[in-house]
């Protein structure tokens, strides 16, 4: 779980959670100490990577005949990805 770097405490799973569904993803506020965080470059790259993955996935399910699997792997990695999440305090390039 993503912890604030300035005072140290754990920043919750569904604060970061709405932090993800959002397109363009503002300075997050650590609700401790009200320092501005950002996500790390490998964050955002782990992120792209799996959100270029879903298309691709979506037509192998389709035309495979397993779209409850492809259902269930998008809600497990909807759920997981708060995990993989880190932050920094500056907002760095994605590459």
């Amino acid at each position: 779980m993503a912890r604030c770097i300035h005072c140290k405490t754990n920043l919750s799973w569904f604060y970061i959670f709405k932090r993800l569904m959002i397109v363009k993803r503002p300075a997050m506020e650590c609700s401790h100490c009200g320092q501005r965080l950002y996500f790390t470059s490998r964050s955002k790259r782990i992120l792209m990577g799996m959100t270029m993955l879903l298309p691709v996935l979506f037509v192998l399910a389709f035309m495979l005949g397993y779209m409850a699997l492809f259902m269930m792997w998008v809600v497990g990695y909807l759920l997981v990805m708060p995990w993989f999440v880190t932050v920094t305090g500056n907002d760095e390039p994605l590459f």
